[in-house]
């Protein structure tokens, strides 16, 4: 496990649990401003490796205040989703602990809101696979 993040198993493999995140994301209103298939550019780099994404999202509401109160926080913005195969059933989702962000930028409790925004995306994701 990688300090600062905070990891979940899917049901799902990668695509379809990425295009749940997706779909949960913008219900709620948030921006999907992209998503990087890692494991297609390999493959056009004639490199192979098992099916990894990440999901670029956030909302310029949320995120555009804290990056003027703490301009740094600029390199860990919009929020990202990682969604990866690891062999086993399913697939593994992994997004920043809000902790460690806010211990890395020294925020105050109320400027983390935005930070929980990928756990509670997947969570309403992966419990909704039950």
């Amino acid at each position: 496990m990688t300090t600062g993040l905070t990891s979940r198993r899917s049901a799902e493999g990668v695509e379809r649990t990425v295009a749940a995140i997706r779909q949960e994301a913008e219900s709620r209103g948030a921006t999907v401003f992209a998503v990087v298939d890692h494991a297609e550019a390999a493959r056009q780099a004639g490199l192979e490796m098992p099916d990894t994404q990440v999901v670029i999202l956030g909302s310029p509401k949320a995120g555009t205040p804290l990056m003027l109160a703490v301009p740094d926080l600029a390199i860990d913005l919009p929020l990202r989703i990682l969604v990866r195969s690891d062999g086993g059933a399913g697939s593994v989702v992994s997004w920043q602990e809000p902790g460690f962000v806010a211990e890395r930028f020294h925020l105050a409790e109320d400027q983390l809101k935005a930070f929980a925004t990928p756990s509670v995306l997947v969570a309403a994701v992966i419990d909704q696979q039950v």
